[in-house]
């Protein structure tokens, strides 16, 4: 990846906060902590580090919080066994992605386990908004 685009990339997550998650009509919390927490480190990688990993880790207990209330909601019809299908096979794909980026950025000093972790980030808050969709379908 080009030098030029890493800090693209790696504000990508910050600037979701202006799209507004899943069309909510203002930046979801872990949004605008990220972009509050990426401003704040001056550019300054184990800062930068510190505010991604606290974007990933929250979205990723919102995918798995939204995935436990889809199940719950699903209770024990078919809906339910097709999701827990279709996440087991989004898993199986995000490991791969992860391993795919990893092998990209595996030169990639300082700025590629940021931009690893970006793409992590911005996969699962895809996955949260899609299970957020899912359960507001009739």
């Amino acid at each position: 990846m080009k030098a030029f685009a890493i800090p693209l990339l790696l504000l990508a997550g910050t600037a979701h906060a202006g799209d507004h998650w899943c069309g909510l009509p203002s930046a979801h919390p872990l949004d605008a902590a990220h972009a509050l927490a990426m401003e704040a480190s001056g550019g300054v990688t184990v800062d930068m580090h510190d505010a991604q990993t606290a974007a990933f880790e929250g979205w990723d207990g919102e995918l798995n919080r939204l995935y436990r209330d889809a199940m719950q909601q699903f209770g024990k019809d078919m809906r339910a066994d097709a999701l827990r299908t279709a996440q087991r096979a989004w898993l199986a794909w995000d490991r791969a992605e992860t391993r795919s980026d990893l092998a990209q950025q595996a030169d990639g000093g300082s700025s590629g386990p940021l931009i690893v972790t970006a793409l992590a980030t911005q996969r699962r808050r895809a996955r949260a908004c899609t299970l957020h969709d899912m359960q507001d379908a009739p």
